[in-house]
C-alpha cells in the first residue's frame, strides 16, 4: 500500500530544480489535497495518467516530445525512487546517460581513458568503432519491456508497496499518451517525421514517450542487456554507451568487425531493436572520434561543430532579447553550454563566441573568469514572486528537511 508520506517525498523530488515553473506553482496551490487523493487512486487502482502536452523540436533534427502533467510526474518520481537503486545495482560503469555522477563529461573522459589504456599510453595501435541504434525510443517493444521490468521488480524489489510498484510500472510502460494529449506545435511540423518516428503513426505496441523520466530509466534498463553482452560474452572491455550511441575500442580491427553481426543478433533477439545501417564508424584512434557532442583526439578534446553552432545560436537569441525575462533565460542557456565547454580545449572558441554579445547587454551582465560563465548583475535579479501579479495568495513554508517552498491556497 502506498503511504501519504512516500508520495509527498516524490512530490518534493518532482519540485526540485523547477524554480517558478507555471505547472509546479499551479499544482502546488492544491498540492496537499491532491496528493492524498493521488495516494487513494493508486491504492484503489483507479489512477490513470492525465492529459499530456506534445510538441516537435526541430534542432538538431525533428523529434516528437511528450511532457506529462505535473501530477503524473509525481507518480514517475515515486516509481523512480523505488526502482532506480535496483537498476543502479545491475548497471555497469559503462553507461552514462541519466545516472548520478555520470553524464556527458563522464562519458567523454571514459572514452579518453579507454583509448589511453587500450593503446598502452599511445604506444600501440588500436581502433575505435562507433555504432548507433535505429529509431531507438520509437522501436522499443512495450510488451517485451513490460515483461522484463515486471520480472526484474518481482525478483529484486522487497518494499511493502511491491504490488503497487508492479502495477504502476505496467501502467506507465503500456500507456499511450498520444491518445490523450494537447499539441503545442504547428501540425505542419509532424509532416517532417517519418511514420515510425511518431507515436501517432507508429505501431501501438512500440515506442516510449521521449521527455518522460520513466522512458529514460526503462530504455537504459533494456540496453543493459547489450552492455553486459559486450563486456562479458564478447570480452571487449573498452566500451561505453550514452543512450543508443555506443563505442568499442580494441587493438584488433578484425575482431571489432566480427563483433558487429553478433551485436546485431543480440539486439534483435533479446531487445527487439536494430542497429542503424548508415551510422557506422571505425578508425584508428589517432583520427579521433565524435561522441556526446565532443571530438576526442589524441591528447585533446574539442567541441563538435553542432555544439559550437548551438552555442552560437544561444548568443544570437541573447542579442535579440528585449526584456529581462528573455535575457535571463538566454544567460541560463549560454551557461549550460559553458558548463560543458570549459572541460574541453575550447578557450579560443569561448572567447570568440562570447565576444559576439551585443555591447548594449553589458549594462545587465558581465563575463566572469576566463570566459567561463555569464553573470546577470545583482540589481537585475528577480527577487519578487512573479505570482503576486496574478493575485494569488502565497504562503511560504519549509519542512524539517528544508525542502522547496510549497504554495497553498487559503483553505
Amino acid at each position: 500500500m502506498v503511504k501519504d508520506e512516500d508520495m509527498f517525498e516524490a512530490y518534493y523530488q518532482c519540485c526540485k530544480h523547477k524554480g517558478g515553473s507555471i505547472s509546479k506553482v499551479e499544482y502546488s496551490l492544491s498540492a496537499r489535497k491532491d496528493i492524498i487523493r493521488l495516494v487513494d487512486e493508486v491504492n484503489n487502482r483507479t489512477y490513470l495518467p492525465s492529459t499530456s502536452i506534445t510538441f516537435v523540436v526541430t534542432n538538431p533534427k525533428y523529434r516528437e516530445v511528450f511532457a506529462a502533467s505535473f501530477r503524473d510526474r509525481i507518480i514517475h518520481h515515486y516509481l523512480a525512487i523505488r526502482i532506480e537503486p535496483l537498476l543502479e545495482a545491475v548497471f555497469g560503469d559503462r553507461t552514462f546517460n541519466c545516472r548520478k555522477e555520470k553524464g556527458v563529461l563522464f562519458g567523454i573522459n571514459m572514452l579518453k581513458e579507454d583509448v589511453r589504456l587500450c593503446s598502452e599510453d599511445y604506444t600501440r595501435d588500436c581502433w575505435i568503432m562507433k555504432l548507433d541504434l535505429k529509431g531507438f525510443f520509437m522501436s522499443i517493444n512495450k510488451p517485451l519491456l513490460d515483461k522484463l521490468l515486471v520480472d526484474f521488480i518481482t525478483r529484486y524489489y522487497e518494499g511493502a508497496d511491491k504490488e503497487d510498484v508492479l502495477w504502476l510500472t505496467h501502467l506507465i510502460v503500456m500507456h499511450r499518451p498520444e491518445l490523450d494529449c494537447v499539441r503545442r506545435s504547428d501540425p505542419e511540423k509532424w509532416t517532417h517525421l517519418p511514420p515510425n518516428k511518431s507515436l501517432f503513426t507508429n505501431d501501438p505496441d512500440c515506442g516510449l514517450a521521449i521527455g518522460n523520466l520513466p522512458s529514460q530509466l526503462f530504455a537504459n534498463f533494456l540496453l543493459n542487456i547489450l552492455d553486459w553482452y559486450i563486456d562479458t560474452e564478447l570480452g571487449l572491455k573498452y566500451h561505453g554507451r550514452y543512450v543508443d550511441d555506443f563505442y568499442i575500442i580494441h587493438t584488433d580491427k578484425t575482431e571489432l568487425l566480427n563483433s558487429v553481426p553478433k551485436i546485431r543478433q543480440i539486439l534483435r533477439d533479446r531487445c527487439m531493436v536494430s542497429l542503424h545501417p548508415d551510422k557506422f564508424y571505425i578508425q584508428h584512434y589517432s583520427k579521433g572520434v565524435k561522441f556526446t557532442g565532443a571530438v576526442v583526439k589524441f591528447g585533446r578534446v574539442y567541441p563538435a561543430n553542432r555544439t559550437v553552432g548551438n552555442f552560437t545560436n544561444a548568443i544570437y537569441r541573447l542579442n535579440k532579447a528585449r526584456d529581462m525575462e528573455g535575457i535571463t533565460k538566454c544567460i541560463q542557456s549560454i551557461n549550460s553550454y559553458l558548463g560543458i565547454l570549459i572541460h574541453m580545449d575550447s578557450y579560443a572558441i569561448r572567447r570568440k563566441i562570447l565576444g559576439m554579445i551585443d555591447s548594449r547587454l553589458y549594462e545587465y551582465l558581465y563575463i566572469r573568469g576566463h570566459f567561463e560563465v555569464v553573470c546577470l548583475k545583482e540589481k537585475y535579479k528577480k527577487t519578487e514572486s512573479p505570482w503576486r501579479d496574478r493575485g494569488l495568495k502565497v504562503y511560504y513554508a519549509k519542512d524539517l528537511n528544508d525542502h522547496e517552498l510549497i504554495l497553498e491556497d487559503d483553505e
